[in-house]
């Protein structure tokens, strides 16, 4: 009988841990239902120089006054030319993306990017 009950246990917690497989190496996780649609304001602008697309997520290179900023970004249609509107988010420094193979000298990732004009 407690053998059953053991195993009815772990049945539980194995299924428990593979429902939500862990976020791709070298990305934020991927717990908030829809980043999207995040109401954080949109205190940062940036002229778009560069684009690449890495699944659910934009990665954004932006030039200002001669700084270079990356962005990542929840999945969204921008292309060289666009200006943006961001959130304030978390910077991770010396970044590697495996996903992309690349390595970055840092990244801010953001929960809210808006294409504006």
């Amino acid at each position: 009988m407690k053998s059953i009950s053991a195993l009815i246990a772990l049945a539980a917690l194995s299924s428990a841990a593979l429902a939500n497989p862990p976020a791709p190496s070298g990305h934020p996780p991927m717990g908030v239902a829809d980043m999207s649609k995040s109401t954080a304001p949109l205190t940062q602008t940036g002229k778009v120089a560069s684009v690449l697309d890495a699944k659910q997520f934009t990665y954004i290179e932006l030039k200002n006054g001669g700084k270079v900023r990356w962005v990542v970004s929840p999945a969204i249609a921008v292309k060289p030319g666009d200006t943006i509107h961001y959130a304030n988010g978390q910077v991770m420094p010396k970044f590697h993306s495996k996903l992309l193979n690349r390595d970055f000298t840092d990244v801010l990732f953001t929960t809210h990017t808006v294409v504006g004009k």
